[in-house]
């Protein structure tokens, strides 16, 4: 019997992310595991057989225009996984450089949009060792969701691990309303609502950035407010594009990336607590500090004003973390690279973190990416270059699994992802734990950006400053020196709001 190709129609706010794809921007989350030991190949392809293709069929499809206009995910009927895996050697000299370079250059390669839009990459010889790169289009879903579809090759055990029986079942998603039809459902009864129900409930979607158990009901419950949607909406249209620095310009067609050294999630929750921040406040003072400084160090001016990142802001439950798609929204974050104390930039951080938590714009700009997906090509390509023209970066963090967690018989010693920028956006800084620690990723143009690795040392450079400060203000023993990189704590299960 012959295969018939069978479609699915694409909704509106994977569409935008799909079109969203430029010159000098792709729409691909690229991520990346190591392993100490040597993964074996065919093992590999056969997990990814198992327990990825035949788990989601979304990794069988392909995207097509339909006689009607829409886009649609339809069997790929030549699919064949070969032409999605490679296995490669790392060049010689085989050191942490090369393998940066190597990533940097195959983040610039576009994907077969003729094909299912994902490809995967065994690298061999790193470190004695192994890396698995990944590969993934935005339109197939977001950092949470992608996040755990990878995982979900991996075991709790090694010896689950080798395993190629485990998880292949195919799994369906649970029949409800999307959040878009959830929200209008709402919205006529929840318009003569106060906008405190906003400041009760819409604070928890941020929270999901640090703890994605808040589910969308939150976001269900809160439907449209027309007070609030429209304060919000007009602070949207006048909000000026950001000021021009060194990380907003022109961009080129190469991007280039590098990577942190892990740093101790338990440390970093040592610095919040002797300020009240939570650790993404911490890390997000972090990444304010180390812009500031590389602009200083460039004879850019970072006291003329701070400047925007776009923050993702998740809008789905865990246990609907493995279901494909895009359900997250953005909000515009600015980063006071215009303070020059630590402490004064964790605060206004803080500060500028809780403020978006009290409101209901993350809501409002989902329903706006959906409406972009449903305008013409050149015109949603305006509404993106509109949107990204007010932002100079984006910034985003990913909770990983908090225990050591085992692929194709070896154990994953640490986890990296890169996010994309949209537009104009030249520089995305991505956030992930794992196993008790935690990692930052920078993916910049490198026209505008061509040293990515001393924005690195000095992100590194801002915990030693705060860590001392934590010193100065309570004269702790157990906090007087908090080391850059540490040995794992042996309670990884207390990785709090990552």
């Amino acid at each position: 019997m012959v295969e018939r190709a069978t479609r699915t129609p694409m909704s509106s706010v994977d569409k935008a992310w799909f079109e969203m794809d430029s010159a000098t921007n792709l729409m691909i989350i690229n991520g990346l595991m190591w392993f100490d030991g040597k993964i074996d190949y065919e093992l590999f392809t056969e997990i990814l057989e198992r327990r990825f293709i035949r788990r989601y069929e979304r990794f069988r499809q392909r995207v097509v225009a339909g006689a009607d206009g829409r886009l649609y995910w339809e069997t790929d009927l030549h699919f064949d996984l070969r032409g999605h895996v490679r296995r490669i050697a790392l060049p010689e000299p085989r050191t942490p450089e090369c393998l940066q370079a190597l990533i940097s250059s195959m983040i610039n390669e576009p994907l077969d949009r003729r094909k299912p839009l994902w490809r995967f990459f065994l690298i061999e010889d790193v470190d004695g060792g192994s890396v698995l790169f990944g590969r993934i289009h935005h339109c197939i879903g977001d950092g949470i969701a992608l996040i755990r579809v990878l995982l979900d090759m991996t075991s709790d055990t090694l010896e689950d691990s080798r395993r190629i029986d485990i998880g292949v079942e195919r799994t369906r998603p649970r029949k409800s309303l999307s959040p878009a039809e959830a929200m209008a459902h709402r919205a006529r009864a929840l318009a003569r609502r106060s906008i405190d129900v906003g400041k009760t409930l819409v604070g928890q979607a941020l929270l999901a950035i640090e703890d994605p158990k808040h589910p969308l009901e939150v976001a269900r419950s809160l439907g449209l407010i027309s007070a609030a949607g429209a304060a919000i909406l007009t602070k949207l249209l006048i909000l000026p594009p950001d000021r021009k620095t060194v990380f907003k310009g022109e961009l080129g067609a190469i991007k280039r990336v590098v990577w942190s050294r892990p740093l101790d999630l338990m440390r970093i929750k040592a610095i919040g607590r002797a300020f009240d921040a939570t650790i993404n406040d911490v890390l997000v003072s972090a990444v304010a500090g180390a812009l500031r400084d590389y602009m200083l160090q460039v004879g850019d001016n970072p006291d003329a004003g701070d400047i925007n990142a776009m923050v993702p802001v998740n809008l789905r439950p865990l246990e609907q973390a493995t279901e494909l798609g895009n359900r997250f929204a953005l909000v515009y974050l600015p980063l006071p690279i215009s303070l020059s104390d630590p402490v004064a930039r964790l605060r206004a951080a803080k500060h500028r973190m809780d403020v978006l938590k009290q409101s209901p714009e993350p809501f409002l700009v989902y329903q706006i990416l959906g409406l972009i997906g449903g305008l013409p090509g050149d015109v949603a390509k305006q509404a993106t270059l509109w949107f990204s023209s007010k932002a100079s970066a984006v910034l985003t963090n990913v909770p990983g699994p908090r225990q050591q967690i085992y692929f194709a018989g070896q154990p994953l010693r640490k986890l990296m992802f890169w996010v994309p920028q949209a537009g104009e956006i030249s520089m995305g800084i991505s956030i992930i734990s794992y196993n008790g620690e935690v990692m930052l990723g920078l993916m910049v143009d490198e026209k505008l950006v061509p040293e990515p690795r001393a924005i690195m040392e000095h992100f590194e450079r801002q915990f030693e400053l705060l860590a001392q400060r934590v010193n100065d203000k309570t004269a702790h023993r157990d906090v007087a020196s908090i080391p850059i990189v540490v040995e794992k704590p042996d309670d990884s299960d207390a990785q709090g709001e990552a």
